[in-house]
Protein backbone atom coordinates (compact mmCIF):
# COMPACT_ATOMS: atom_id res chain seq x y z
CA UNK A 1 0.00 0.00 0.00
CA UNK A 2 1.46 3.43 -0.93
CA UNK A 3 2.25 5.98 1.76
CA UNK A 4 0.43 9.34 1.71
CA UNK A 5 3.69 11.14 2.58
CA UNK A 6 7.33 10.83 1.45
CA UNK A 7 8.68 11.64 4.91
CA UNK A 8 7.33 10.60 8.30
CA UNK A 9 4.86 13.31 9.39
CA UNK A 10 6.26 15.63 12.05
CA UNK A 11 4.49 15.79 15.42
CA UNK A 12 1.42 18.03 15.54
CA UNK A 13 2.44 21.57 16.55
CA UNK A 14 0.03 22.77 19.28
CA UNK A 15 0.91 26.41 18.50
CA UNK A 16 -0.70 25.99 15.04
CA UNK A 17 -4.36 25.54 14.18
CA UNK A 18 -5.58 22.11 13.09
CA UNK A 19 -5.81 23.41 9.50
CA UNK A 20 -2.21 24.71 9.56
CA UNK A 21 -0.99 21.30 10.75
CA UNK A 22 -2.94 19.47 8.02
CA UNK A 23 -1.68 21.78 5.24
CA UNK A 24 1.96 21.92 6.42
CA UNK A 25 4.62 21.47 3.72
CA UNK A 26 8.11 19.99 3.86
CA UNK A 27 10.90 21.38 1.67
CA UNK A 28 12.69 18.68 -0.37
CA UNK A 29 16.01 20.44 -0.96
CA UNK A 30 17.75 17.09 -1.51
CA UNK A 31 15.56 16.47 -4.56
CA UNK A 32 15.86 20.00 -5.94
CA UNK A 33 15.40 23.67 -5.14
CA UNK A 34 11.84 24.90 -4.69
CA UNK A 35 10.30 21.42 -4.42
CA UNK A 36 7.91 20.73 -1.54
CA UNK A 37 5.68 17.86 -0.40
CA UNK A 38 2.73 17.39 1.90
CA UNK A 39 3.61 16.59 5.53
CA UNK A 40 0.34 14.74 6.22
CA UNK A 41 -2.25 12.77 4.27
CA UNK A 42 -4.72 15.04 2.47
CA UNK A 43 -8.46 14.68 2.88
CA UNK A 44 -10.53 12.64 0.43
CA UNK A 45 -14.18 13.71 0.74
CA UNK A 46 -16.55 10.74 1.06
CA UNK A 47 -17.90 9.81 -2.39
CA UNK A 48 -15.52 12.12 -4.28
CA UNK A 49 -13.34 10.99 -7.21
CA UNK A 50 -10.19 12.51 -5.80
CA UNK A 51 -8.75 14.41 -2.89
CA UNK A 52 -10.11 17.76 -1.72
CA UNK A 53 -9.00 20.35 -4.29
CA UNK A 54 -9.02 23.22 -1.80
CA UNK A 55 -6.14 21.58 0.07
CA UNK A 56 -4.09 21.35 -3.14
CA UNK A 57 -4.79 25.02 -3.89
CA UNK A 58 -3.77 26.01 -0.35
CA UNK A 59 -0.56 23.97 -0.50
CA UNK A 60 0.39 25.41 -3.90
CA UNK A 61 -0.07 28.90 -2.47
CA UNK A 62 2.03 27.97 0.59
CA UNK A 63 4.78 26.51 -1.63
CA UNK A 64 4.88 29.69 -3.72
CA UNK A 65 4.94 31.86 -0.59
CA UNK A 66 8.02 29.95 0.63
CA UNK A 67 9.89 31.27 -2.43
CA UNK A 68 8.79 34.91 -2.19
CA UNK A 69 11.53 37.16 -0.80
CA UNK A 70 11.00 38.01 2.88
CA UNK A 71 11.26 41.62 4.04
CA UNK A 72 14.93 42.63 4.23
CA UNK A 73 17.15 45.67 3.86
CA UNK A 74 17.97 44.47 0.32
CA UNK A 75 14.34 44.99 -0.77
CA UNK A 76 13.51 47.97 1.49
CA UNK A 77 11.62 45.62 3.87
CA UNK A 78 9.00 44.98 1.18
CA UNK A 79 6.14 42.63 2.03
CA UNK A 80 4.65 40.77 -0.95
CA UNK A 81 1.00 39.68 -0.68
CA UNK A 82 -0.95 37.40 -3.00
CA UNK A 83 -2.55 39.49 -5.75
CA UNK A 84 -3.98 36.89 -8.12
CA UNK A 85 -4.03 33.13 -8.58
CA UNK A 86 -5.18 31.27 -11.68
CA UNK A 87 -5.90 27.59 -11.01
CA UNK A 88 -6.37 24.60 -13.29
CA UNK A 89 -7.31 21.10 -12.14
CA UNK A 90 -5.81 18.63 -14.61
CA UNK A 91 -6.31 15.17 -13.04
CA UNK A 92 -7.99 13.80 -9.92
CA UNK A 93 -5.51 13.51 -7.05
CA UNK A 94 -5.11 10.44 -4.85
CA UNK A 95 -4.92 11.05 -1.09
CA UNK A 96 -2.89 7.85 -0.62
CA UNK A 97 0.01 9.15 -2.76
CA UNK A 98 2.40 12.00 -1.83
CA UNK A 99 2.23 15.19 -3.87
CA UNK A 100 5.32 17.02 -5.11
CA UNK A 101 4.91 20.79 -5.52
CA UNK A 102 7.35 22.19 -8.10
CA UNK A 103 7.69 25.98 -7.91
CA UNK A 104 9.08 27.95 -10.84
CA UNK A 105 10.34 31.48 -10.12
CA UNK A 106 8.99 33.25 -13.20
CA UNK A 107 9.71 36.88 -12.27
CA UNK A 108 11.31 38.88 -9.46
CA UNK A 109 10.23 42.51 -9.82
CA UNK A 110 10.24 45.52 -7.52
CA UNK A 111 6.44 45.60 -7.30
CA UNK A 112 5.39 42.12 -8.48
CA UNK A 113 6.70 38.58 -7.98
CA UNK A 114 5.34 35.81 -10.24
CA UNK A 115 5.39 32.07 -9.61
CA UNK A 116 3.97 28.96 -11.24
CA UNK A 117 3.40 25.80 -9.23
CA UNK A 118 2.68 22.30 -10.47
CA UNK A 119 1.31 19.67 -8.10
CA UNK A 120 2.47 16.26 -9.33
CA UNK A 121 1.71 12.65 -8.46
CA UNK A 122 3.44 9.69 -10.14
CA UNK A 123 5.23 12.15 -12.44
CA UNK A 124 1.96 13.61 -13.79
CA UNK A 125 0.63 17.11 -13.22
CA UNK A 126 -2.67 16.97 -11.32
CA UNK A 127 -2.96 20.74 -10.75
CA UNK A 128 -1.19 23.86 -12.01
CA UNK A 129 -1.42 27.48 -10.96
CA UNK A 130 0.12 30.85 -11.77
CA UNK A 131 0.39 33.28 -8.88
CA UNK A 132 1.17 36.98 -8.72
CA UNK A 133 2.33 38.62 -5.50
CA UNK A 134 2.16 42.41 -5.20
CA UNK A 135 4.34 44.58 -3.01
CA UNK A 136 2.22 45.89 -0.14
CA UNK A 137 1.32 49.54 -0.67
CA UNK A 138 2.36 49.61 -4.34
CA UNK A 139 -1.24 49.94 -5.56
CA UNK A 140 -1.27 53.70 -5.12
CA UNK A 141 -3.26 55.91 -2.79
CA UNK A 142 -6.69 54.74 -3.94
CA UNK A 143 -7.38 51.02 -3.58
CA UNK A 144 -10.39 48.85 -4.20
CA UNK A 145 -11.29 46.24 -1.60
CA UNK A 146 -13.44 43.25 -2.50
CA UNK A 147 -15.67 41.36 -0.10
CA UNK A 148 -17.19 42.09 3.24
CA UNK A 149 -16.30 41.26 6.80
CA UNK A 150 -18.04 38.22 8.23
CA UNK A 151 -21.11 39.32 10.23
CA UNK A 152 -20.70 39.23 13.99
CA UNK A 153 -21.81 36.05 15.71
CA UNK A 154 -21.65 33.77 12.66
CA UNK A 155 -18.66 31.75 13.89
CA UNK A 156 -20.09 31.47 17.41
CA UNK A 157 -23.47 30.47 15.98
CA UNK A 158 -21.89 27.71 13.87
CA UNK A 159 -19.99 26.38 16.89
CA UNK A 160 -23.22 26.34 18.91
CA UNK A 161 -25.17 24.50 16.18
CA UNK A 162 -22.44 21.86 15.84
CA UNK A 163 -22.26 21.38 19.62
CA UNK A 164 -26.07 21.04 19.87
CA UNK A 165 -26.07 18.43 17.08
CA UNK A 166 -23.20 16.54 18.71
CA UNK A 167 -25.05 16.57 22.06
CA UNK A 168 -28.22 15.29 20.34
CA UNK A 169 -26.22 12.51 18.66
CA UNK A 170 -24.63 11.51 21.98
CA UNK A 171 -28.05 11.42 23.69
CA UNK A 172 -29.77 9.51 20.88
CA UNK A 173 -26.87 7.14 20.32
CA UNK A 174 -26.90 7.41 16.53
CA UNK A 175 -25.42 9.55 13.76
CA UNK A 176 -27.32 12.69 12.76
CA UNK A 177 -25.49 13.47 9.52
CA UNK A 178 -22.62 15.43 11.09
CA UNK A 179 -19.12 14.06 10.57
CA UNK A 180 -15.97 15.63 11.98
CA UNK A 181 -12.59 14.45 10.75
CA UNK A 182 -9.57 16.54 11.69
CA UNK A 183 -10.22 20.22 10.99
CA UNK A 184 -13.09 19.47 8.59
CA UNK A 185 -16.76 19.27 9.50
CA UNK A 186 -19.23 17.78 7.06
CA UNK A 187 -23.04 17.95 7.37
CA UNK A 188 -25.44 16.07 5.14
CA UNK A 189 -28.44 18.20 4.26
CA UNK A 190 -31.76 17.10 2.86
CA UNK A 191 -32.57 17.91 -0.76
CA UNK A 192 -35.28 20.45 -1.38
CA UNK A 193 -36.91 20.81 -4.77
CA UNK A 194 -37.38 24.47 -5.63
CA UNK A 195 -40.66 25.67 -7.07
Amino acid sequence: MPSPTLIRPPPVDPSKSAMENVLELISLRDIGPDIFTNARELWHPPGARGLYGGAVIAQCLAAAQHTVPPPSSANDNAVFLIHSMHCYFVLAGDSAIPILYHVERVREGRSFVTRTVQARQRGKCIFTTTLSFMREGSGGETTLDHGWDMPEGVRDGLKQILQEEKDAEDNEGGPNGVEAEGPFVSKKLGITNGG
